[in-house]
């Protein structure tokens, strides 16, 4: 390996500095933002005057806004678990079972990522319309989990090739079934995947704007992003309190971030591990 220059690795290293300070700063201003007085925000200063709870307490006040974060735990939770349960046994089969179109429907799973979102809303509302869940919990969940499964399948594909078969055949010999070698042997050896599918599937739930603008127009089955896009109203707009949603919205990221880093890390450079 050739060494590198001094000189080269400073630029790197600012660079790399820089780069993250213009990722950072505008995340910083709306968590600066939600706890600075309306006057301070509209003012145009960078250096708050003082610091107060006002907003957060303003949005939470509002029922809509309740109802919402209520909805999206739901949605976000509910696609989490099926997007994991699912995942795992479509993976598990793709990964060790040879059968004729393996690497075709492998190929396909992974094709299916390399298309924008936009390009299935019509054919996904249309069909969510014609089988009547409009407006409903369950079509956000179904859309979801058609957006988030092909990856999780992939993912964990990757982090099973990487699992020597000597340790499950092993496991048949002794009289354990597919299913048990596969829960007993596999399931063990890749919880940071799995840790990391489902937190994947939970944030993009979470945060997912486009499907639920197209499917959900009542009130009550409304989810935070939606919620969010109604405090723009002309007549009483108020900068910090949609600073202050934006930084419910970012929350639950960041805490599973912090709290599953590890797993995370371990599970997204497994998806790119090829047995």
């Amino acid at each position: 390996m050739r060494h590198r220059s001094p000189t080269r690795e400073l630029a790197l290293d600012a660079t790399t500095i820089v780069v993250i300070f213009l990722l950072l700063v505008p995340i910083l201003w709306v968590f600066v933002a939600s706890v600075r007085p309306e006057t301070d925000i509209t003012g145009g200063g960078l250096i708050p005057t003082r610091f107060t709870f006002e907003h957060y307490a303003a949005i939470l006040a509002k029922k809509p806004f309740l109802i919402a974060l209520k909805n999206s735990l739901i949605v976000g939770i509910a696609v989490a678990v099926v997007t994991t349960a699912l995942a795992m046994p479509a993976a598990y089969a793709l990964s060790r079972f040879a059968f004729g179109g393996r690497n075709f429907f492998a190929l396909l799973i992974l094709g299916t990522q390399m298309l924008p979102s936009l390009a299935v809303l019509v054919p996904l509302v249309v069909i969510i319309r014609q089988i009547g869940l409009t407006n409903t919990l369950t079509a956000l969940i179904f859309t979801h989990l058609a957006l988030g499964m092909p990856i999780a399948v992939w993912m964990l594909k990757g982090y099973i090739d990487a699992i020597p078969k000597e340790l499950e055949e092993a496991a048949l010999i002794d009289g354990c079934g597919r299913l048990g070698a596969m829960w007993r042997i596999v399931v063990p050896l890749i919880r940071p995947a799995i840790i990391a599918v489902g937190t994947f599937a939970f944030v993009l739930s979470w945060g997912e704007y486009l499907m639920a603008l197209a499917l959900i127009l009542k009130s009550d089955v409304k989810t935070l992003p939606l919620a969010l896009q109604g405090l723009f109203d002309p007549y009483s707009f108020s900068w910090g309190q949609v600073m202050a949603g934006g930084t419910i919205i970012a929350l639950p990221a960041i805490l599973l971030f912090l709290i599953f880093r590890r797993q995370l890390v371990g599970g997204l450079l497994a998806g790119g591990v090829k047995g």
